[in-house]
């Protein structure tokens, strides 16, 4: 696609743009400019903005996904949902632009993203976590493990400290 002086205008240009105007929160803006600066410019910059197809689309996201994977990081599809809400946000943007027709990042489906329910750290789940090595992702402790520190220190593994 064609930006506003006849030159071809590539994502990475488009994104610049986009962000330079982009009148949301300081800190939606700093989200949107990380994923631009880690994901998107450097596995969508040089393509035109009327090239991006759906496929660029899913190969950029396997590509993610597969990146962090290697790194031993492996990526949560909540992840993947924001970096595609990103680029579906600026892709947006170019349709009101008029550069161009539809928007492939809006037609991209990924799996759903679940939110991690917060458990009670009960005895039984520390004995499990004991046992297992498995433990909730996000655990809540008691009243009662809050209030003793003892009692806390011993729910997630540790000696409370003599000093």
């Amino acid at each position: 696609m064609r930006g506003p002086t006849g030159s071809p205008l590539t994502v990475a240009e488009w994104l610049g743009r986009w962000l330079a105007n982009h009148p949301g929160a300081a800190s939606t803006v700093a989200g949107y400019t990380d994923h631009v600066e880690r994901y998107l410019e450097p596995l969508l910059g040089d393509l035109l903005v009327a090239e991006v197809s759906v496929g660029h689309v899913e190969r950029m996201l396997a590509t993610i996904a597969h990146d962090h994977e290697q790194k031993g990081r492996p990526v949560t599809a909540a992840t993947l949902h924001r970096i595609r809400a990103t680029l579906r946000a600026a892709l947006n943007a170019a349709l009101r632009a008029g550069l161009i027709d539809e928007n492939p990042a809006s037609l991209v489906v990924l799996p759903s993203a679940q939110r991690p329910r917060a458990v009670v750290w009960t005895a039984g789940r520390v004995e499990q976590w004991r046992r297992t090595g498995e433990r909730p992702s996000v655990a809540v402790w008691t009243v009662a493990q809050t209030v003793s520190s003892s009692t806390a220190s011993e729910a997630i593994g540790c000696t409370p400290s003599t000093t």
